[in-house]
């Protein structure tokens, strides 16, 4: 599975924040995270009418990243990222109200083994999104300060200034 999520980080340039957000990822990946591989500046999601697919896997393309500079567009991606995240988190909820699932009865029943049932699986993702845990549920993330909640970056962002950057990243899980 493939999801576009933006990476916020500050720094000088565009090219810097691709290089930052690339070599941060790698260290997650190479130590162990939640995706399998990933493309900086957009993958998938960064081709245009006309290109061949294999346009959008080149590397250092940075011409979707937006940086605070252009703060409405910034601002509207943030947006989108948290709409994102809420339509996955009502769907885990929706999916968990289905499943009429007794969950004291269901503790009850645990005998100490794996149960590899995937009937509290809606509910796991509810908590994990409700406490901050990155995954491909996120859309947005904050490398500086290891956050899927855009309230830090902000925060920086009008009481220090400086530039922020929202790298857009394919990622496969």
């Amino acid at each position: 599975m493939h999801v576009l999520q933006y990476i916020a980080v500050k720094a000088e340039t565009a090219d810097e924040a691709y290089d930052l957000v690339e070599s941060s990822l790698q260290n997650d990946l190479d130590t162990g995270s939640w995706f399998d591989w990933f493309v900086c500046g957009g993958g998938r999601w960064n081709t245009q009418e006309g290109d061949e697919f294999t346009e959008a896997y080149k590397e250092g393309k940075t011409n979707m990243i937006v940086s605070s500079d252009n703060l409405e567009e910034f601002l509207s991606i943030v947006d989108g990222c948290i709409d994102n995240r809420m339509t996955e988190f009502n769907r885990y909820r929706d999916e968990w109200k289905r499943g009429n699932i007794n969950l004291e009865a269901t503790f009850d029943e645990f005998d100490g083994a794996m149960d590899y049932s995937m009937q509290l699986y809606p509910l796991g993702k509810l908590i994990d999104m409700y406490q901050g845990k990155w995954d491909y549920n996120s859309y947005f993330y904050d490398i500086e300060n290891w956050s899927v909640n855009p309230k830090w970056m902000n925060e920086d962002r009008i009481n220090n200034g400086g530039i922020w950057y929202l790298v857009p990243v394919d990622f496969h899980y």
